[in-house]
């Protein structure tokens, strides 16, 4: 099994070689190919260690077995997303100056990843993992990185770190809830992190431009190892992934500025490009909830089940491979509005979020069709 996942060996060490490469700190102009180097770099590298990380998973144990909640059939190693976090991290640390806040992103991810690496291989209760999770949500807080709600006051100060907590613990969780297919979660992440690049494009943010490129580069060099349909998966993100491109995520849309024409804007846009996990987090609670599957936080929590979009979209007829397209389409679509939403007058910013309520209003309809099916 491992000897065939490592086929190919000489092509995968040239792109491990090459992505280190491109990511030398080149003294290049342009700010579209300083970008584009960045993006190779990490989708070079990630797509370079992967066999020898599968390798790894194979080594000790960290493999997913199939079983009724599942879709794929052939035991699969869990941990690919350690690549990833290798890719980006060796990116980051040969072309950024750490800030303050980039150190407190950057060690947070890597605390979260760090903890959901264990969980891959040892099986966390969820009630630990969340407790990591706030350790590592106060080193990120420590490094001034809080939503500023635009308020003075202690009272100000506390509801900043609620709803900064609620944000980053929520996204992670979210898009680790997306993690059900092949290709799902890299491929929005991918969405995601270049909607969010284009957003600090947008608003003159070139450092957060690069930021995101780098972590889209990671999530890209996964696809060839997990995107495929006609063919079992070699490797799933994991929680050591998912979590890691969550939390970073979730991470960088508190610390980019992206309006400087009122709260609501600035707001308004990273919730539209996060809309769909948010959507598929609340939608499946208040569904729990209503069917009486989850009473308590823990449950909620430690709740496993077969009802996220993806499966529902599946449920409907469409392919695994249709599933990925539809729910990427749908994050670019209300990314797409953000941009517009960024630069707009008041009146097209409440037009924009009143069509994504819209949206999401029939998606409802849709996924409670698709249960009764």
């Amino acid at each position: 099994m491992v000897k065939q996942l490592l086929d190919y060996p000489v092509m995968r060490m040239g792109a491990l070689v090459l992505g280190v490469l491109v990511a030398l700190p080149w003294s290049l102009q342009g700010l579209f190919t300083q970008g584009a180097l960045l993006t190779i770099a990490a989708a070079f590298m990630t797509y370079g260690l992967m066999p020898y990380v599968i390798a790894f998973a194979h080594r000790i144990g960290a493999l997913d077995v199939p079983d009724a909640r599942r879709v794929h059939a052939v035991v699969t190693p869990r941990i690919g997303g350690l690549a990833v976090i290798i890719a980006v991290n060796v990116t980051l640390f040969l072309n950024f100056n750490y800030s303050i806040e980039l150190k407190g992103v950057c060690l947070s991810a890597l605390i979260v990843g760090a903890l959901s690496f264990w969980d891959d291989v040892h099986e966390l209760s969820a009630s630990v993992k969340l407790f990591g999770q706030m350790a590592a949500l106060l080193l990120l807080m420590a490094c001034g990185i809080h939503i500023d709600i635009g308020f003075d006051g202690w009272w100000a100060i506390g509801l900043e770190y609620v709803v900064t907590a609620l944000w980053i613990i929520g996204i992670t969780n979210a898009f680790n809830f997306l993690d059900g297919i092949n290709g799902l979660a890299a491929s929005l992440a991918t969405a995601t992190c270049l909607l969010m690049g284009l957003l600090a494009w947008h608003t003159g943010q070139m450092y957060m431009l690069f930021l995101c490129l780098a972590l889209a580069g990671g999530a890209i060099g996964f696809l060839p190892d997990n995107a495929r349909y006609n063919t079992p998966a070699r490797t799933f993100l994991g929680d050591v992934g998912s979590t890691y491109l969550g939390w970073f995520m979730a991470a960088v849309a508190v610390m980019g500025d992206w309006s400087s024409d009122g709260a609501i804007k600035a707001y308004a846009a990273p919730l539209l490009i996060f809309s769909v996990m948010i959507f598929d987090m609340i939608h499946t609670t208040v569904a729990r909830i209503g069917r009486g599957d989850v009473r308590s936080f823990r449950e909620w929590v430690e709740y496993v089940g077969r009802d996220h979009l993806h499966h529902r979209l599946m449920t409907l007829g469409f392919s695994q491979s249709h599933t990925v397209i539809i729910i990427v389409g749908f994050s670019c679509m209300m990314g797409l509005s953000a941009l517009a939403l960024v630069k707009g007058s008041i009146f097209s910013v409440w037009l924009l979020l009143f069509q994504g309520v819209l949206f999401y209003i029939i998606l409802s309809v849709l996924m409670a069709r698709a249960a009764s099916r």
